[in-house]
């Protein structure tokens, strides 16, 4: 961890082989490219300490009163040589990336918090404190305190019973052990990883053989999430017990139907996140290129959701860690472009992001709908329509280097030869309806088509001429980030794995803003549902989801196509036809007269 090494041999030494390139860019990665991947991590976490060192000799105020940092740096240095492989895990586990960057985005004024700056760039000495231990040398230094806790990596947190705010302790090693003292009141690190007065141990879990999955269960360190530093939330015996079996399970579906991607998962996730229960009723995940390696989940409601959101997050790492070393994409755009995944627009780089994961869950959900369930064939068949459409909109869109270009060609191909799968036959009909309606969706709450072409379309239909073509419409993202797909994907869910408690869905949380057109749509009645929808518009000419429903619902033709492709336009033109005197057009004759104006 020299400054002699030169930027030029350090990009030098973080190239990608063009083999591992194109497994990459077919969804694939064996270990031996996860491992690559990992190489370049390690390189650019050298180059971010350097950085660090680099701020604060040029800022020593952001120590504020701790001990120099070349102190630390130099038993940082000194237990490298002792103990390399111990200390170069400490260096390169997930949080540690990510308390970096939270330092230096700091340091930079990207980040905002009401500690002091010591607080975070001093827990660079709680880095060198576990590496002295991890090499058995002496070293003694001062950490700062957050509300009385200190997390050492990959070992976990010693917490002060009379610690608040920001305060700092005396810490230090003897014999590899580690300890801490603050007031009257001492804590000594156990060398056998358990608990201890003042002292929450960094849960370990190992789960399977050939390939065995190894994991840190972290609910302790302030940095395990995306962001800000969050408080430790210690997990209890039965919580850890819980994962550990859902874990356990995971990785049996993982092991046993994909074998090979297990392999590569197993090389390449060292940390599991227990996030939060949300508010919604699905499972959350996520992760981040500053923490390689490290997935973040809620509680999911069984194995099965784990293994997917294990594969989710893994394809991620994955592409972040390749695009640390190869640009894929230009500076980001603005969020303007379709997710069929996402309730809001997403830029270049976020939807490349979202279709690597997708191409993931397609892939998961190809080798389960072996199974012959329903729901798999479902699952396969709306993840494979997401994922299509989305690498064409990131094709078309721009915002790609000569290499994101390539990349996205090798996901087409990949994507290509699967497009023949044989695929049940309600569920693709089921998974159509619902990704027809999110588009429909998501057009009509984020586009905003030009205010002089709603007025001339208003003028024309008053004096009874054919509608005109109009440009396309100003994607608006929406500030308050809402969310509102989940009730019809449910409702297709519902309909395919328990279709006689179908109607039970009207007293579920999730189900709250469904109707019975909605219900109607989903058992196939599509009369009934149009008819539903068309009451609504009556009742509320805003109801954006009455307009996509009701777009679902009619049959094949020009009043259905405009409500899919440009539902914006028919919901403007109905509205400046009500704010004028004496209109009060019907929705589906309104729908029927924009859909003769579209291009064929």
């Amino acid at each position: 961890m020299t400054e002699n090494e030169t930027a030029a041999e350090q990009r030098a030494r973080m190239q990608l082989p063009g083999s591992a390139f194109a497994e990459l860019a077919h969804g694939n990665g064996s270990p031996a490219v996860v491992r690559t991947l990992w190489d370049g991590q390690w390189n650019r976490r050298l180059v971010m300490l350097l950085a660090f060192r680099r701020a604060v000799t040029q800022d020593p105020g952001l120590f504020g009163p701790l001990p120099p940092v070349d102190t630390a740096w130099h038993a940082l240095e000194d237990a490298q040589v002792s103990a390399p492989a111990e200390v170069a895990a400490l260096i390169m586990h997930p949080q540690v990336g990510n308390w970096l960057a939270y330092a230096l985005r700091r340091q930079l004024g990207g980040a905002a918090s009401p500690a002091p700056l010591h607080t975070d760039f001093g827990q660079f000495n709680t880095l060198a404190l576990a590496a002295a231990a991890a090499a058995r040398q002496p070293f003694t230094t001062v950490v700062p305190l957050r509300d009385g806790r200190v997390m050492v990596p990959r070992l976990g947190m010693a917490h002060f019973s009379r610690g608040t705010g920001y305060d700092v302790a005396e810490a230090g090693t003897a014999g590899g052990r580690i300890w801490f003292s603050h007031g009257d009141q001492r804590i000594d690190v156990p060398d056998d990883g358990g608990e201890a007065d003042g002292w929450w141990p960094l849960p370990q879990v190992s789960v399977g053989t050939g390939p065995e999955l190894i994991v840190w269960l972290d609910r302790l360190d302030p940095m395990r999430d995306l962001a800000d530093p969050v408080d430790p939330a210690p997990l209890s015996p039965a919580e850890l017990g819980r994962w550990t079996e859902l874990l356990d399970d995971a990785w049996t579906i993982l092991t046993r139907d994909h074998a090979e991607l297990a392999a590569s998962l197993a090389a390449g996730v060292t940390s599991l996140v227990p996030l939060p229960v949300g508010d919604g009723w699905d499972t959350r995940s996520a992760s981040t290129g500053e923490a390689f390696g490290a997935v973040m989940c809620s509680p999911p409601p069984d194995a099965e959701t784990l293994a997917v959101s294990l594969v989710h997050e893994f394809m991620h790492i994955k592409l972040g860690g390749l695009m640390h070393l190869v640009p894929l994409t230009t500076p980001a755009g603005n969020p303007s472009l379709y997710a069929p995944w996402r309730d809001d627009p997403r830029p270049p780089g976020g939807l490349l992001q979202g279709v690597y994961a997708f191409l993931g869950i397609t892939a998961f959900w190809r080798e389960r709908k072996r199974s012959g369930r329903r729901l798999h064939h479902f699952e396969y068949a709306y993840a494979r329509m997401q994922t299509t459409e989305a690498l064409a909109t990131a094709r078309q869109a721009g915002g790609l280097t000569d290499q994101g270009v390539r990349f996205i060609d090798g996901l087409l191909e990949e994507l290509a030869s699967w497009q023949h799968d044989e695929v049940d036959g309600e569920a693709a009909a089921l998974a159509r309806l619902v990704a027809d309606g999110h588009r429909a969706g998501w057009r009509i709450r984020h586009c905003r088509p030009e205010a002089e072409d709603i007025e001339a379309l208003a003028r024309l239909w008053s004096d009874g001429a054919p509608a005109a073509i109009v440009r396309p419409s100003t994607v608006l993202p929406d500030p308050e980030m809402r969310y509102w797909s989940a009730g019809r994907l449910g409702l297709a869910r519902r309909r395919l794995i328990a279709p006689d408690h179908f109607h039970d869905v009207r007293a579920e949380d999730w189900a709250a803003g469904l109707t019975d057109a909605d219900l109607a749509l989903f058992l196939g009645e599509r009369d009934t549902a149009a008819k539903g929808f068309a009451d609504r518009l009556i009742d509320d000419p805003e109801d954006v989801d009455a307009w996509t429903g009701l777009g679902l619902a009619l049959k094949p033709g020009r009043a259905a196509r405009a409500l899919h492709e440009r539902p914006e336009i028919v919901l403007a033109v109905h509205r400046r036809l009500l704010a004028g005197p004496g209109e009060n057009p019907a929705p589906r004759e309104l729908a029927e007269w924009v859909g003769r104006a579209l291009p064929d």
